[in-house]
């Protein structure tokens, strides 16, 4: 799949108000802040995360991804599976990563943590490791409790499945203008989920941390625990009281500790080189 030529698909950056990004911050002024790249959950967008903003750091460059296929970029084609989401993410990835080159982390809820793994895997291929990632509401790889072909499903049955989830006000259930895109996102959005097979290659590198809701049928923190065997890194488990979208219901305590795991992460992590690779000798 190939980059979309409008910026409705892509970073977006949450200070801005979801302003499109393609580039980095241009000069030596903008410093090397550390960057937060927040990977949505099936049916979401890069507003999801608005609710976590204000709780942190206010230093930091807080970039959250629309993938194509939603709404302004429903006329984009979506993907379909996480190799045709990271292949669509990762170029605009190095983009926004390039000039001053200031660590990141990396934080995918549902959907989106499957994403975060995997995309942080090909930019450590490229040499361009995160310092930190957080896999939020995902069963590790093989532990999924069922698999179910739900983007097959019919429109009012994953209308029930959003209902179920939680997350969306049931005024937007009730708006046919609206609930119709937004099924069509979640239908695309669960063939990445219903097919997702761990991409061959090495584990990631860097330490890890898990965040789970207690009383999430689809990733309690049982089926979460396994990740732990997906990085030669450190491993940090956090749970809170709550479902699946237990993150916006804990939004204050879920950021601290997310600024604490980064923390200890970047005092651990190596330094960055100044140039990309292909610019040393």
């Amino acid at each position: 799949m190939t980059a979309p030529v409008r910026p409705y698909a892509g970073w977006k950056d949450l200070r801005r108000y979801l302003a499109p990004v393609e580039e980095p911050p241009a000069g030596p002024a903008a410093g090397e802040p550390f960057t937060l790249l927040l990977t949505h959950h099936a049916g979401g967008s890069a507003a999801a995360f608005a609710p976590l903003l204000r709780h942190l750091p206010a230093d930091w460059r807080l970039l959250a991804v629309d993938l194509p296929g939603r709404l302004m970029a429903m006329g984009e084609g979506g993907c379909r599976t996480t190799t045709e989401a990271v292949e669509w993410l990762a170029p605009l990835t190095r983009r926004v990563l390039d000039g001053p080159r200031g660590p990141y982390g990396v934080f995918g809820h549902s959907m989106g943590a499957l994403i975060a793994y995997e995309l942080s895997r090909a930019l450590s291929r490229d040499g361009r490791p995160p310092v930190w990632v957080g896999l939020s509401g995902a069963p590790a790889p093989g532990h999924r409790p069922e698999r179910a072909q739900r983007h097959l499903w019919t429109r009012e049955r994953l209308t029930a499945f959003l209902r179920e989830l939680g997350g969306t006000p049931e005024e937007v259930l009730q708006v046919p203008d609206l609930v119709g895109p937004m099924v069509e996102a979640l239908r695309g959005d669960l063939s990445i989920v219903d097919t997702y097979e761990e991409h061959p290659g090495p584990p990631l590198g860097v330490p890890l941390s898990l965040f789970t809701g207690e009383d999430d049928p689809v990733a309690h923190p049982g089926l979460a625990a396994p990740w732990a065997g997906h990085t030669t890194g450190p491993t940090t488990r956090h749970s809170w009281p709550g479902g699946h979208f237990y993150l916006f219901e804990h939004a204050a305590e879920v950021c601290a500790r997310i600024a604490r795991d980064v923390a200890a992460a970047r005092r651990t992590a190596p330094s960055l080189p100044t140039s990309p690779p292909e610019a040393r000798s």
